[in-house]
């Protein structure tokens, strides 16, 4: 179970407090894409991406402007910035930047001293939502960022939030702020669901990312020899859960107090891609919902 405030522990005071709807209120934003929406490459080095623009048609929404903690799903963020910088190829080697996570954390179990690459790392950062990831991603591209190995974990952080939050605005996501590279709950961290969305879209436009997201299970052997099989924490992509959707093709969930119970999901119908984001709600009804405005979408 995730919880970010956090994933992994999520007790019961956090359960009553993301139920409150008047603390918290359900925020949905559902956007639809046309099918010329497209990238051409993949997670491979030295493929171009080629980005063929298309209209944006808000469908339905909900409170999209309301202000909530993002939780996990500021790993979308985290991601597309890393990519700015560094090759899905290029290898870090995780250090102790990983105690920077609060100990509720979600965690993709990363050891000190294991080698992977900026690819397998972002499966551990997207499908666990591996907060020990977020760090290690983090730390390492804010040192190639300013050439400087010899920065401490936390100016590395700091150049890497502010490389984050330019990415953001630049991609149009102009209501929100976020503070660290796991969405944590932090003082000054924000976003919106329309945000959030414009955010998944950029996601979606990413061979690397899309293709990481759209997958429930993962095996990957790392540089170093350790194994490793990875779930994605969206009920909505395991063919096992009630929740599974075929047409679903990510994106991220998360849990805090700030952001209660969230999902920003994907979907294809009928040759269209759907982007909806929940915001505030509880474990299982961030599923459900996203299954209703699916289903609702489908049923048209």
């Amino acid at each position: 179970m995730e919880y970010q405030n956090n994933n992994g522990n999520y007790d019961n005071r956090n359960r009553r407090k993301s139920k409150k709807k008047s603390l918290l209120q359900s925020c949905m934003y559902c956007a639809l894409f046309t099918h010329s929406r497209c990238s051409i490459g993949n997670c491979e080095s030295g493929k171009e991406r080629q980005r063929i623009p298309y209209p944006r048609e808000k469908v339905t929404q909900n409170n999209e402007s309301f202000s909530f903690g993002p939780a996990s799903t500021a790993k979308m963020i985290t991601a597309l910035t890393v990519l700015d910088y560094c090759s899905p190829d290029d290898e870090m080697r995780v250090g102790a930047e990983i105690e920077m996570m609060h100990d509720d954390s979600s965690r993709a179990w990363l050891m000190k001293g294991d080698t992977l690459t900026v690819r397998q790392l972002l499966i551990a950062l997207m499908l666990p939502s591996g907060n020990d990831a977020a760090y290690t991603l983090a730390v390492n591209t804010g040192k190639k960022i300013t050439g400087d190995n010899g920065l401490s974990n936390a100016q590395s952080i700091d150049v890497f939030m502010d490389k984050v939050n330019q990415k953001a605005k630049s991609l149009g996501a102009e209501n929100s702020n976020f503070v660290v590279p796991d969405g944590y709950d932090a003082d000054g961290q924000y976003t919106t669901a329309y945000d959030l969305a414009i955010i998944a879209e950029a996601c979606l436009d990413d061979p690397c990312i899309s293709d990481i997201v759209a997958t429930y299970s993962s095996y990957e052997r790392w540089t170093n020899g350790r194994e490793v099989t990875y779930k994605n924490t969206n009920e909505l992509l395991n063919p096992g859960s009630k929740y599974y959707r075929p047409e679903v093709i990510g994106l991220k969930t998360g849990t805090s107090s700030l952001g209660g119970a969230c999902i920003v999901s994907a979907a294809v119908i009928n040759g269209n891609t759907y982007i909806c984001a929940v915001m505030g709600s509880t474990e299982d009804d961030r599923f459900q919902d996203s299954i209703d405005i699916i289903d609702a979408i489908k049923n048209q």
